[in-house]
């Protein structure tokens, strides 16, 4: 095989130096099975990785990061996939610690590839990706633990970005009241059309700091932490759940128990990284394109040329960026 293109992060000097490189597959971490990519995203795990924000891609070596990829493979020694097959990996140490779905091929383990549900192209599935998998394990685990339409409003915070806006949009085709809550007043109108009943403010949702605010929600899904936990948990309803999936304004979280022993809501920890195995990988991505699937991932997503991927990490922190950045790597979206 020719060289092909890829893009690698290496550490010079203690920090990341990132840029295009031709490297041959030998150049790659070793996989059973060769990928020919199609469609990767940027995620704020890659931003980190790019920029050296926290311990997200491995300094002992130049890494190809990109925690996503979707593609066909071309060369397999597993007994599982063969070449033509059409699959997703996402997560695992995919971008991090293995060379991941920023170039023309990956390599990568069978234990860590999904096949391309029918209901899914190659570049749906990256609308989605890590993102929408998130999004789809929260309305899975909500619904298990009993939540329903009729029981009351839902609240995602964090509502603009890629699991916010997937979650929204899920939630609201599967017939619930929306929130969504967002410090980006200006993107009412997108929030709304992509099935948000209610667009309220962050700083409306921060202002009362009762232990216990007049409650508002049966559910929420929170993608910010920090204060921003404590103020949902304090407008749950009697018996809610709000599953928590991100920590974007931090890790700390100061509370009371108030709401957890006067009105008895649970708390739902969502992680889908390597925690989430095989079989229920399988199922929740059976159920993105299915019931699950969004109805806006034109209006949420959108593309860029592989050569246009090293600006958008620096968007990332500018904090600009709304919905899901899809990267064609060696295919163009369709039109």
């Amino acid at each position: 095989m020719s060289k092909f293109k890829a893009y690698r992060v290496h550490t010079v000097g203690g920090k990341p130096v990132c840029r295009f490189e031709q490297l041959g597959l030998e150049d790659l971490d070793p996989g059973a099975v060769v990928i020919e990519v199609a469609y990767s995203a940027v995620n704020y795990k890659d931003a980190m990785a790019a920029r050296g924000v926290g311990k997200n891609v491995r300094t002992d070596r130049p890494c190809v990061t990109g925690i996503d990829l979707s593609g066909t493979v071309s060369a397999s020694e597993d007994p599982r996939f063969k070449p033509g097959d059409r699959v997703i990996v996402t997560n695992y140490k995919l971008g991090n610690e293995h060379d991941g779905g920023y170039a023309d091929y990956a390599r990568v383990l069978g234990d860590w590839i999904v096949p391309l549900p029918e209901g899914l192209s190659l570049y749906e599935a990256m609308c989605l990706g890590t993102s929408g998998l998130t999004a789809a394990l929260t309305v899975d685990r909500l619904e298990a633990a009993g939540c329903a339409p009729a029981k009351g409003a839902v609240a995602v915070t964090g509502a603009t970005g890629s699991v916010g806006s997937l979650a929204v949009d899920i939630l609201a085709r599967r017939g619930y009241s929306v929130s969504a809550i967002s410090g980006k007043k200006e993107q009412s109108r997108f929030l709304q059309a992509i099935g948000a009943q209610r667009v309220m403010s962050r700083d409306e949702l921060l202002a009362d700091r009762s232990a216990l605010a007049p409650p508002l929600f049966a559910a929420a899904l929170d993608n910010v932490g920090g204060t921003y936990l404590d103020r949902l948990l304090a407008r749950t309803l009697p018996g809610g759940k709000v599953a928590v999936a991100g920590m974007a304004v931090g890790t700390e979280l100061t509370t009371s128990v108030l709401p957890f022993v006067l009105r008895a809501v649970d708390v739902l920890g969502i992680n889908v990284s390597r925690q989430l195995q095989m079989p229920e990988r399988r199922r929740l991505w059976g159920r993105l394109a299915t019931d699950l699937k969004p109805g806006h991932l034109a209006e949420i997503a959108r593309p860029i040329p592989f050569e246009a991927l090293d600006a958008a990490m620096d968007r990332f922190f500018e904090v600009t960026t709304v919905g899901r950045v899809v990267v064609e790597v060696g295919a163009r979206a369709p039109k």
